[in-house]
Formats: C-alpha cells, sequence, structure tokens
C-alpha cells in the first residue's frame, strides 16, 4: 500500500476534494483541519466504503463521486478501519479473533459444536411441544428448576420418571402471565378447585352445554352476537336441546343461560371468580381444565411448571441420552483445552495491560473469562476495577459502568479507546494491510493521556500491515504527531492542511520548520522583516515571563503592539538590545540600526497587502497583518475620541469602549468594525511558543478583508 488516490465530489461535506497520499516514505500522514472544514466528513466517507456503501450529499442530494484506489486498485470495504473520536463501537468479532492457540481452539469448537447442535436439536422438540420462543427455553428451564448450569439439568430428567403426563399442554398456554395473574388474585386462589367442580359439574348435568364441545364462555359469546346481528328482530327463534319451546328474544336467552349457571351465580366466591374471567388466555385455561383434571395443581404452580417439563422431556429420552452422552465423552477433552486456555497469554490480555500501563484513569481493566472466551464460548468479559485502601475493590462491566454517571468524559474516551485497541489487533490479526482513518481520537483528552494515545499510533506506526491517515483540529497534536511519528526526515512530505472554498478543498503540505516551529527559525532569520515582526510578541512573552510587565523592555516592545507616544521613535538598534539580550537571534545587523520599526511594519504591510501571499498556515503573514490591524484601529479611534489620556494594560479594548460611548448612534458601521477588530486581534497577537491555534484558523483572507474595511474609515 504506497499510494492512495482519492477523488471525492460531493461526499457529505466534501464539495470535492482530489489528492493522492504517499506511504512510500512513512506509514502515516496526518492532517490538520480546524473544525468544520472536512474532518468528520472525510471520516463519514471511509466508514460508508468499510460498510460496503457509497458515500453521499445529506443536504442537497446531490450527485456523488467517491474514487477511492490504493497502487490502482480500488479499495475494498475490509482494508479499511475508521476510529471516530468518541462513539459506540462493537467489538464483539474483534475480541473473539484476538486468540494464540488456534489448533485447540479449533478441536474446542468441533466438540462443542457437537454439543450445541445436539443442543438446539432438544431445544427445537420442547419448542414444539411447550410452545415457548426457542430463544427464551433455556433461560426458563433454568429459572423454573433454580440451576444454572443446563447440562446438569438434562442429565437430571433423565433420571427421572414422569408420573403425570401433561406433555400434550403447551407450557406457553399453562403459564400465561395473564394466567399467573389470575390464580394468584386472593379472591381466586383459595376457591379455585371449587370454581371448577362446580363449573364441571355444572356442565355434565347441562342439557345446553357439552363438555369439550360448548361451554358457558361459548354460550355467552353466541348471545352477544345473535343480539349484535339483530337475529331476534328478524323473527327468528332457537330451540335448544332439552326445551319444549323455543326462545324469541334477547331476554329469554339470557334468562335461560343464567338458570343453566344458577350454582355459579347464586354463590358469592365462584360468582367473583367468574367475574375475574376476562382475558382470552384464561379463558382458554377454563376450556383446558374441562377436559384436564388439573385445577389442584395450580396450587403448588413451581411444582406444576417442573412436571410439565418432565413430562415433555420423558417423551424425549433417546434425544436426551443422546445429547448427555455427547456432553459426558467431551467434556474432558473440553476441560483439558480449557486449562491449557486459562495458562495462555492472548492478544487482548497484551491490550489490556499495556492499556493499564499507560493511561492514567481511576480503574483497572480485568478479564474475567479468559478460558471461555480463547476458545470462543464467550465474548471476553472486560471488566473495570475500582480499588479504595478503605473498600473492597468493585468491578463493574463495560455497558454497566457506561450507564453510570461515575467516569469523566475523557475517562469514558479512555475505556472506548480500549474498545477501539481491540479492533485495531483483530485487523492486523487478519493479515490484511488496512487503512486506519482516524478523526482527533485525543480530543478532551488531558495531557498525560493524550500522550499514552501518541504511543499507541507510535506502535501502530511501526507495523507494516497499518497505515494511518491521522486527522485532527488541534494543532498542539498535529505538532506532536509530526516529532513523534514523523520526524523531521518525513514530515515535509507528510504532513497537511487543509484549504477550503465555496469550490473545493485543498491538501497542501504543512511540515516545513516554519510551520511547525516558527519561533526556531524566525530568531534565526530575523534578517527578513516579516520574521522579525512576528517574533516581537514571542519575545515580549519571554520578557513577560522571566521579569514581568514592569520590565523596560517589555513596555518598549508593547509601544511597538500597540500606539503609545513611544511608537514612532524606537529604532532597530533599541530592538537589538532586547533580543541580545533574550534570545540568540541572527540577522539584525543586516538592518540600519538607526531605522525606525513603525516604518519596517508599515512597509511590509504595504507589500502584504499587495502581494498575493502563497496559500498555508501562514502564521507570519497573519501575526503581522493582525498587528497592523490593531495599530491601524487604534490609531482611528484616538483621531477621533475626546478622551486621550493613557492607558496603561488592555488598551485596544478600552480605547473601543471610549469611541462606542462618545459615538454610539452616530458611528454604528464603525463601531461594529472595531468591534471586530476588537473581537480577533488580541488572540492573534498575543500568542506564545507553545500555542497559536487561533490564529492558524483563521483565514488570511478574513485578516485582509478586515485591514482593508479600517482603510476605508474617515
Amino acid at each position: 500500500m504506497k499510494n492512495i488516490d482519492l477523488e471525492l465530489v460531493n461526499c457529505f461535506g466534501i464539495n470535492e476534494l482530489k489528492h493522492t497520499f504517499n506511504f512510500s516514505k512513512s506509514n502515516t500522514c496526518i492532517v490538520y483541519a480546524s473544525n468544520g472544514v472536512m474532518k468528520t466528513s472525510f471520516a463519514n466517507t471511509f466508514q460508508e466504503l468499510s460498510k460496503g456503501n457509497l458515500p453521499k450529499d445529506r443536504l442537497f442530494n446531490k450527485p456523488t463521486k467517491c474514487i477511492v484506489k490504493i497502487d490502482t486498485f480500488n479499495i475494498n470495504p475490509e482494508e479499511i478501519l475508521v476510529v471516530k473520536s468518541f462513539e459506540n463501537i462493537d467489538t464483539t468479532g474483534s475480541q473473539t479473533k484476538l486468540l494464540v492457540d488456534e489448533i485447540s481452539k479449533a478441536e474446542y469448537d468441533s466438540i462443542y459444536s457437537d454439543i450445541i447442535d445436539q443442543k438446539n436439536k432438544l431445544i427445537a422438540e420442547l419448542n414444539r411441544k411447550s410452545g415457548l420462543p426457542k430463544k427464551d427455553i433455556e433461560d426458563t428451564l433454568l429459572k423454573d428448576f433454580n440451576t444454572n448450569d443446563v447440562f446438569k439439568l438434562f442429565k437430571y430428567f433423565l433420571e427421572q420418571n414422569s408420573d403425570t403426563d401433561y406433555s400434550h399442554l403447551k407450557y406457553i398456554d399453562l403459564f400465561n402471565q395473564d394466567i399467573l395473574d389470575f390464580v394468584s388474585k386472593p379472591i381466586v386462589k383459595d376457591k379455585l378447585e371449587e370454581y371448577f367442580e362446580t363449573y364441571n359439574s355444572l356442565i355434565q348435568d347441562s342439557t345446553i352445554f357439552k363438555r369439550g364441545v360448548f361451554n358457558p364462555g361459548r354460550a355467552d359469546v353466541v348471545a352477544q352476537t345473535l343480539n349484535k346481528e339483530n337475529y331476534f328482530n328478524a323473527m327468528h327463534k332457537i330451540l335448544l336441546d332439552g326445551d319444549d319451546f323455543p326462545i324469541d328474544n334477547d331476554k329469554q336467552l339470557n334468562e335461560r343461560l343464567l338458570k343453566e349457571k344458577k350454582r355459579i351465580i347464586e354463590n358469592d366466591h365462584l360468582l367473583k371468580i367468574e367475574k375475574e374471567i376476562k382475558k382470552v388466555a384464561v379463558k382458554q385455561l377454563r376450556e383446558i381444565i374441562e377436559k384436564n383434571p388439573i385445577v389442584s395443581e395450580y396450587n403448588n404452580i413451581t411444582e406444576f411448571k417442573k412436571k410439565v417439563w418432565l413430562s415433555y422431556t420423558f417423551q424425549l429420552r433417546f434425544q436426551l441420552t443422546e445429547l448427555c452422552e455427547t456432553y459426558d465423552s467431551g467434556k474432558r477433552r473440553l476441560n483439558e483445552i480449557e486449562e491449557i486456555a486459562k495458562r495462555q497469554e492472548t492478544e487482548w490480555d497484551k491490550i489490556v495491560r499495556k492499556f493499564n500501563e499507560r493511561f492514567f484513569v481511576p480503574f483497572k481493566a480485568t478479564v474475567s473469562n479468559k478460558d471461555s472466551s480463547i476458545l470462543g464460548k464467550a465474548v471476553p468479559n472486560i471488566g473495570f476495577t475500582f480499588e479504595n485502601s478503605a473498600e473492597n475493590p468493585i468491578t463493574l462491566g463495560g455497558d454497566e459502568l457506561s450507564k453510570e454517571d461515575i467516569l469523566s468524559q475523557g475517562e469514558k474516551r479512555a475505556m472506548y479507546l480500549l474498545n477501539v485497541l481491540f479492533n485495531i489487533q483483530a485487523k492486523k490479526k487478519d493479515g490484511l494491510c488496512t487503512l486506519l482513518v482516524i478523526d482527533d481520537i485525543a480530543d478532551s483528552f488531558d495531557y498525560k493521556n493524550k500522550y499514552a494515545i501518541i504511543q499507541y499510533l507510535m506502535d501502530i506506526h511501526t507495523e507494516n500491515s497499518f497505515r494511518q491517515i491521522i486527522l485532527t483540529h488541534n494543532y498542539d497534536f498535529f505538532r506532536t504527531i509530526q516529532s513523534r511519528l514523523l520526524g523531521e526526515e518525513h514530515k515535509r512530505d507528510c504532513s497537511f492542511m487543509t484549504l477550503k472554498n465555496d469550490k473545493k478543498i485543498e491538501l497542501i503540505k504543512a511540515g516545513t520548520k516554519v510551520d511547525t516551529n516558527p519561533f526556531k527559525e524566525w530568531k534565526k532569520n530575523l534578517d527578513n522583516p516579516l520574521f522579525l515582526i512576528a517574533s516581537i510578541p514571542f519575545v515580549r512573552n519571554l520578557i513577560e515571563f522571566k521579569e514581568g510587565q514592569s520590565s523596560t523592555d517589555f513596555k518598549l516592545l508593547t509601544s511597538l503592539m500597540h500606539v503609545k507616544s513611544d511608537s514612532n521613535a524606537i529604532t532597530i538598534s533599541q530592538v537589538k538590545t532586547i533580543y541580545d539580550k533574550t534570545i540568540t537571534s541572527v540577522g539584525l545587523n543586516s538592518y540600519n540600526a538607526m531605522d525606525k520599526v513603525n516604518l519596517i511594519i508599515n512597509e511590509e504591510l504595504k507589500r502584504l497587502m499587495n502581494d498575493s501571499i502563497p496559500q498555508g498556515i501562514n502564521l507570519e503573514e497573519k501575526i503581522v497583518i493582525s498587528l497592523g490591524i490593531r495599530l491601524k484601529a487604534e490609531n482611528y479611534m484616538l483621531s477621533k475620541i475626546t478622551d486621550k489620556s493613557e492607558i496603561k494594560s488592555n488598551q485596544t479594548g478600552k480605547l473601543f469602549e471610549r469611541f462606542k460611548k462618545e459615538f454610539i448612534g452616530i458611528k454604528d458601521a464603525e463601531i461594529r468594525i472595531l468591534d471586530r477588530v476588537n473581537l480577533i486581534t488580541p488572540e492573534n497577537i498575543h500568542v506564545n511558543s507553545f500555542m497559536f491555534e487561533p490564529i492558524i484558523d483563521l483565514s488570511i483572507d478574513h485578516l485582509t478583508k478586515l485591514y482593508n474595511e479600517l482603510d476605508s474609515l474617515s
């Protein structure tokens, strides 16, 4: 995998992007993209490709073009793994791949598969007899017999005889939740047997009702139907068996049926039970009890359930015997293989250990079912153990821990990263060279854990089975990856910055020393006026750190960054004196010692406004233009406001407050422009050698436009 050529059009938020990532020199490329430019869209595009789908334009449904080739061949979904900043991730497949002894696992799987196949056949028979869904049968059996070993239960069934045969009855009809609720009601429980004894006797003695054929419930349905359909209103009549005279109205029919149910109606307890029989399942139970003397069994439902299961399994003794013999013959070898598995170190053991060593989080990851997960019997159960010197350790599962409001966002992301590592390691085990697209994986981590992530990325970087495209909006992280993974040798060719306009996105190289360590390069090349001006805030920052804001040198450099009484008089000679005391600089001798620094600033601003600035990070250009914007704004406000008294700190902001107070409602357009100056320039000028991300994200075109708008103020 040397080259990845991509051409994307209308792929999520990417209007157009055409680029080639070259991995011939390095296994990693890194892309800096400010928020909203392309990171998420790029990751989403490759995630869709990894699923075998084409990306799309979600907003406008524009036609999509997506061509991604690896060394002239279309990329395959199996060759892609996308790692996003923080999302739910499925590791079931990856964890079970990370095994050591494939031969033992294959033997184990063969034995275990035979057992499971026969168990599934038995489950299918129990499903047919009980009416329960197949997926519920094993859990129901274990619950009804209060055990956790289904194979021991199967052996127990073989040792039992069934005194009663309930195999023709379905478990689901006998123990439906509506039925269990019905028989457990106090008004039903004590009189249930009496009710059914009277009920069956009523049917037996009745000339109307016939046991198992036509019972009071069906008679009531007939009566309701005849009434609803206006049967008697049509002058029809019915003659019931045993009656001498036909019935010709609803009232007579209801009275006749009530007469047949007299023994129930006249008994208050039995009538209460009759009124409770409303739901279909309970009515069906009444019909079952008409034919089967099982009502007394409901006095002990737990035992009744067991009798029903024993009735089923007694008829399935052949299947049970075959299953138990297969299980017994294989169990010894299974135990031997499991003992071997317990002693083996797996790939996910190594991942968990490395995670615990590298991450600073309040828990330790553990594996509680090592032998069974090695052999594929179960997904590895990764637990997270919390220790307290005064309390016993507490271990929570991943799902359980996620539901509790215990971890910070950074700690949740660390737990998420552990799952990511399983997926990456599983890809390595597949033996297929894989492209990893990593979208801001270090986002929201503190620094010590951010460096743990960088260590992982370094591990991946050294693996020839992986190629990485790392996306980030964090410039500090961008520079760290360049330094740790790419080094001076490769960062020029493998580091990119995104440039976006209305039509397309471009990736430009961003690995020069000026881009990644600007101050180091500037101080060696101060004969370049652009570098000299851009370095002023940095040197001022160093003086402030060393001597404080009361320092004479700090105040002099401040006069170059704000409009002060001495701003126009400061010379190169004065600046050189300060620089020689503060840093080891090169190039200041190329200027005339008496040259005015403010004139150099103005000349450089004039050049920047007239020249076409090459696209890039443009840190020094942005600082100089931002400084020019501030100075121009301050000069304009000082020329207009009445109160020109000295301001010792936050000068631009305070001048703006004076201007706004004096000219609100008069110069509102000017106030809006100056408000943008006050908002943008502090972060762009007061940069230091450790953090200058805000100015990098700002478009140089935006700064140029603001500078020209200030020029138009009168």
